[in-house]
């Protein structure tokens, strides 16, 4: 099942617990959607700096950098974010400097909570909004990378709570219009990012009710990433048999062979548990997976992304 409809998406959320490959699936995906001609933005949330190595490009910071054709990333920053915003609601930079930069409004400004989520979330619904020209967008689709799970679902919960809560004005009207595109799947979606592992997979499941129970926007796939291998699983696959037929004989007290099958034993045990969870999730999570391998590379960087993006191109785009 494909979703090509995907390359037609103004906003793309990755959600998922921490350390689940969020980054990289997401340097994965851009690259993707950047190879089938979408002019494509990467927005992280003051994240950790590993762009540059996982996309093979200069590093990447709270300022937008160009990574490859039609392909650009920005680290957000509250403060940078911040600044941006103030300038886009107030449009001079001397009436922004009086305002965000006078010393009592900046003892406010911090205290006010979610404003320097918002203000990140704000820039990345911005960049949606951008024309170079009537009818051309500068950005045809905007990936959000965002936070950890409990800080993401904060986050996109902040336009609603803005709409409930703030007199209408300029800080209103901005919120209706992010809100209205997180919540128009025409437009929008988010993809569940996960291991096939229990505390990840508890979360997904958490994530993707209160994604469509509370925030109201469009869950599309399940990306579980760093799937092992089922080569040692197969009853049909030759490795299996091979480590089947020797599992009882002196062979696992060789020097040489036995290493090579406890290694063996390990993968399909892992194999195994991840088949547990991958069920657990088809039979709980009611969306598409893209299973992506376990790549075990010394230096994880550019050249594995770059197999990656070809795997994601290849099931969501084709």
């Amino acid at each position: 099942m494909n979703d090509a409809d995907l390359l037609r998406k103004r906003f793309i959320v990755l959600g998922g617990k921490g350390g689940v490959g969020r980054t990289t699936v997401a340097a994965a995906l851009a690259s993707a959607l950047a190879r089938r001609g979408r002019r494509v933005l990467l927005a992280q949330t003051n994240a950790k700096e590993r762009l540059s190595r996982l996309l093979g490009a200069q590093t990447v910071g709270p300022d937008i950098v160009r990574v490859r054709e039609r392909l650009w990333a920005v680290n957000m920053t509250p403060a940078a974010a911040l600044r941006e915003y103030g300038l886009m609601v107030l449009r001079y930079e001397a009436v922004y400097k009086a305002v965000f930069e006078n010393k009592v409004t900046r003892y406010f400004i911090h205290a006010i909570p979610g404003l320097d989520e918002y203000s990140m979330l704000g820039k990345a619904w911005y960049h949606t909004t951008e024309e170079v020209e009537a009818g051309e967008w500068r950005y045809d689709t905007v990936i959000l990378d965002g936070p950890a799970t409990g800080h993401l679902v904060a986050m996109l919960r902040i336009p609603a709570a803005i709409l409930s809560a703030v007199p209408e004005g300029p800080l209103t009207r901005s919120a209706r219009l992010a809100q209205e595109l997180m919540t128009d799947p025409d437009r929008s979606s988010m993809l569940l990012v996960t291991l096939a592992e229990d505390l990840p997979v508890n979360e997904a499941l958490e994530l993707y009710r209160t994604v469509r129970e509370q925030l109201r926007m469009s869950v599309t796939r399940v990306i579980v990433n760093q799937v092992w291998s089922d080569r040692f699983t197969r009853s049909d696959g030759a490795a299996a048999r091979v480590v089947a037929a020797l599992a009882d004989t002196e062979a696992r007290a060789d020097p040489t062979l036995g290493p090579l099958l406890a290694r063996a034993e390990t993968a399909r045990q892992r194999r195994l548990l991840n088949q547990q969870y991958l069920s657990q999730l088809a039979e709980r999570l009611p969306r598409p997976q893209v299973r992506l391998p376990f790549l075990f590379a010394k230096d994880f960087g550019a050249a594995e992304v770059e197999m990656l993006s070809r795997l994601l191109e290849e099931e969501l785009l084709s």
